[in-house]
């Protein structure tokens, strides 16, 4: 008996196919687009040298009988990890694979779909999206044509293509049964798209194409939400694998814009506002980040970036993930009843690692002249704060800084008390904390 959908991803390409096809234009059509596709799917091998990690081996009882010195540690050699890549460039041999892969790899082989073996060279990866570029220098290759992942539907027919269980040049198939998929906990960057075409392990960096034969995701080899559960994968948009893959080539790494924001999502509930229309407030706002210095406020409402809107704050984190420095971008704000737009540059995301990793030894910054409020420490002080109160649960913490109860500045230790202690009724606290400032909601 065929599942139900295996009989969706068959109607699917008969509808793509004419929709008047019978089994043989079927076969025909999927094995078209194999012949095209199968000769830029590789399979990848590496071996790798790396310190053993084993809980037994912390004991000093352990390695005390074992004879290992406090100092020593074991070195493990000889590892090997299997997966896949696609050709993306047959010309000069770039590949595209995964991340995973090859980032501690002292060695990294490709084998072609006609046998040949070559040694790749790594050239860069991006460690948000689990990406990576290798290059080989080989005659003859074939590579795939990119698609529009921003044009799939959900049951649209797709097929994978990789090396699972060492298998190569497997091809599986089924349809898209989800788009815009985040929170599986792999990768920073999360838009992944959902298929029921078998990815296994192994099949990591390989080709997700749809019926042309174009290029629309690169496998991500992540388990479902639920361990148990079987007959769904990931695979990584190819707007995204694209773009990463050309900074990659071009500069070696994929540089980020910084923001310096975290956002939540919000139903708008305004009257007269849609059902449900999603937005996004700003809960953290770290202080003399770009956002903070050019006019974004704790509390702000986010209804759009340079005129897009976002089904997700997961979305809206993605798209700026994908922004480079100084950028110039525009959020649409709503700050109480008045709508504004603000303007702001992104700063480089490598700059401020540099600074949180403490390469200076005396950091030293002061708010910037039209800065936000909830980054001034003029606030109460919160003193203490007992580890088992409701204070505590809420989110505060011994030190913080209290710079507004619902949105206005505190005005006496009572008023703070009666807050924090009401069971009565919900309240938002603004806090400064290491300079991050946090909108509490407490309800």
């Amino acid at each position: 008996m065929l599942k139900i959908s295996t009989v969706l991803a068959l109607a699917a390409l008969l509808n793509s196919l004419g929709g008047a096809a019978g089994a043989t234009e079927i076969e025909a059509g999927v094995s078209a687009v194999l012949r095209r596709v199968q000769p830029a799917v590789v399979s990848i091998r590496t071996a790798s040298s790396g310190i053993f990690r084993a809980d037994m081996l912390d004991d000093p009882n352990v390695r005390r009988i074992l004879g290992l010195p406090d100092d020593v540690v074991v070195v493990q050699t000889g590892v090997t990890t299997t997966g896949s890549g696609v050709i993306i460039d047959h010309e000069n041999g770039y590949i595209i694979t995964s991340r995973h892969l090859v980032a501690d790899a002292d060695d990294v082989s490709v084998k072609l779909a006609d046998g040949r073996v070559f040694q790749a060279d790594r050239i860069g990866e991006d460690a948000p999206t689990d990406l990576a570029v290798v290059k080989v220098e080989a005659p003859s290759l074939s590579s795939v044509k990119w698609g529009r992942s921003s044009e799939l539907k959900v049951g649209d027919f797709v097929i994978a293509v990789g090396s699972p269980l060492g298998l190569t040049q497997t091809a599986t198939f089924g349809i898209i049964s989800g788009l815009g998929r985040s929170g599986l906990g792999a990768d920073e960057y999360q838009d992944y798209i959902q298929t029921d075409a078998a990815i296994n392990p192994g099949n990591s960096g390989g080709a997700l194409v749809n019926a042309s034969g174009e290029l629309i995701g690169i496998a991500r080899g992540i388990p479902a939400p639920d361990e148990a559960s079987t007959g769904i994968g990931f695979a990584i948009p190819s707007d995204i694998a694209m773009q990463i893959a050309r900074e990659l080539i071009a500069h070696g790494e994929y540089r980020r814009g910084w923001l310096g924001l975290s956002v939540t999502g919000a139903a708008d509930i305004r009257p007269g506002s849609a059902a449900e229309t999603q937005k996004f407030v700003v809960n953290e706002l770290v202080c003399n980040s770009p956002a903070e210095r050019q006019g974004v406020r704790l509390g702000d409402i986010i209804v759009a970036l340079d005129g897009r809107t976002f089904p997700t704050d997961a979305a809206f984190r993605n798209a700026i993930s994908l922004l480079s420095p100084n950028t110039r971008i525009t959020l649409d704000v709503r700050r109480g009843e008045k709508l504004q737009q603000v303007n702001v540059m992104l700063s480089d995301a490598a700059a401020r690692r540099d600074l949180d990793s403490g390469q200076e030894s005396v950091v030293v910054e002061f708010p910037s002249a039209n800065g936000s409020p909830a980054c001034a420490p003029a606030g109460a002080v919160v003193v203490d704060v007992a580890s088992g109160s409701d204070a505590y649960s809420m989110g505060l913490r011994t030190g913080d800084y209290l710079t507004a109860i619902n949105g206005q500045p505190p005005t006496s230790v009572e008023q703070i008390r009666s807050v924090l202690e009401s069971t009565q009724e919900s309240a938002s606290v603004d806090i400064l904390r290491a300079g991050t400032a946090y909108r509490l909601e407490l309800e």
